[in-house]
């Protein structure tokens, strides 16, 4: 069996399992009667779900409840805050994305796809079976099925409605193992209104593990008061999974709304949140990692023989006087892709403690989020420390990217952050 009938025969099984908890939720069954009602031994139930989700069972119910989403929402609204407004002001963010979008003509919009060829087809994912189609710009549909094959293909031709549709499963059983087995990235080919398209253009930015709720995006898009325009926009997306729609839930933590069941939801956000992939760490530096640093630096800012100075000593001295100065590195994947030292004062006048960013380098390659994780850690920092200000005085080229993350501007080359008094 391959690994993706593998994941999509688990999937069926947990799926199962949801249904019945949901349905005998009040009598909070236990792990051996809800194995028992899919057939499975108490066990082996166990290990398939942990091994397809990560998590055990009953931490699974507890990543579902309303509670959990609830406190899962205040956590990420610092993330939102910074990570979803830096993505959609930066087009180097789309580099790091899983897919990029492309919107289609306004001629292709007027004539429902006509002359426009469609290749589609049927298979199997980790999340159930599904229907994608694309054309050569892109993918243009992925839909989950549920025994309604028929209603989503009606909705596929209803949005293409004079494509010239080409019918291929074995094509497209290809395309899916890509999406979901080997992370291929793939453009998508999107018809929708501009608001919609900007909807799904903010969905795109939202990181893995990430939730947010209707009203986030509102904001996002500065139409906080269409609320409803973008919970209709996210119900009307066509290409399920790759435009994470699943993501988004209500202001109360409620998990419904999702146009290829509330179970999938739920299995989808439990499984990345237990599966980020490529997660951006941040730790304090330590006089192990100085070699490394210097090497990071030399990438990222090569500089002309004649202008190196000893990266090593400075470096050193920095991770040694930790009463007075913060060296903290950012690692993905065992390799360091960020840093930001931070420099600890205190007001001869007010008594008042701040820090000073002195230096925040990062890799292009992992520019956002390596830059999100070292911004809520240096705030971390510094709130244990007992400072109130975070500033940077340096020249910032890209000035749009510190108001986003929430600095004040109070002079030409001077950002201030607030630090919450609850941080």
């Amino acid at each position: 069996m391959s690994d993706i009938e593998t994941l999509h025969s688990n999937y069926q099984l947990i799926e199962k399992a949801i249904k019945y908890i949901d349905a005998h939720f009040k009598e909070q069954p236990s792990i051996d009667v809800i194995a028992s009602n899919i057939g499975m031994s108490k066990y082996h139930f166990i290990r398939v779900f942990k091994e397809y989700v990560g998590v055990t069972p009953m931490q699974f119910l507890h990543s579902v409840t309303l509670n959990y989403a609830k406190e899962h929402i205040k956590e990420s609204k610092s993330i939102l805050d910074s990570s979803l407004d830096i993505g959609l002001s930066s087009v180097s963010r789309l580099h790091e994305l899983f897919v990029n979008l492309i919107g289609v003509t306004p001629k292709e919009w007027r004539e429902k796809g006509k002359d426009v060829v469609i290749t589609y087809g049927f298979g199997i994912t980790p999340f159930g079976q599904a229907l994608i189609a694309y054309t050569d710009k892109g993918i243009c549909y992925l839909g989950f099925i549920d025994n309604n094959q028929e209603a989503i293909f009606a909705r596929f031709k209803e949005l293409w409605e004079n494509a010239n549709l080409v019918h291929d499963d074995v094509k497209a059983q290809t395309y899916l193992e890509n999406i979901f087995i080997n992370n291929k990235k793939y453009n998508l080919l999107v018809k929708g209104t501009n608001l919609q398209v900007n909807v799904w253009k903010a969905l795109l930015n939202l990181p893995n593990g990430v939730i947010a709720t209707y009203q986030d995006i509102a904001n996002y898009i500065e139409k906080p008061n269409a609320v409803r325009a973008v919970a209709s926009a996210i119900g009307k997306n066509h290409i399920g999974y790759l435009i994470p729609c699943h993501r988004v839930i209500a202001k109360s933590g409620a998990m419904s709304g999702y146009r290829w069941g509330i179970e999938r939801k739920k299995i989808l956000i439990a499984y990345e949140s237990t599966h980020k992939e490529n997660a951006v760490e941040v730790r304090d530096a330590t006089l192990e990692d100085v070699p490394r640093l210097c090497t990071f630096i030399k990438s990222v800012s090569p500089k002309k023989k004649e202008d190196e100075f000893d990266h090593a000593a400075m470096l050193s001295y920095w991770i040694e006087n930790v009463h007075s100065h913060s060296l903290l590195l950012a690692i993905q994947e065992q390799e360091i892709v960020g840093m930001v030292t931070l420099m600890h004062t205190t007001s001869l006048l007010s008594g008042e403690r701040s820090a000073y960013v002195m230096e925040m380098i990062v890799s292009k390659q992992n520019e956002q989020s390596a830059l999100n994780a070292l911004f809520e850690s240096a705030i971390s920092v510094c709130a244990k420390k007992g400072c109130q200000k975070l500033v940077v005085l340096s020249k910032i080229s890209d000035v749009k990217l510190y108001k986003t993350l929430g600095f004040k501007q109070t002079q030409e080359e001077t950002f201030v952050y607030t630090i919450p008094s609850d941080k």
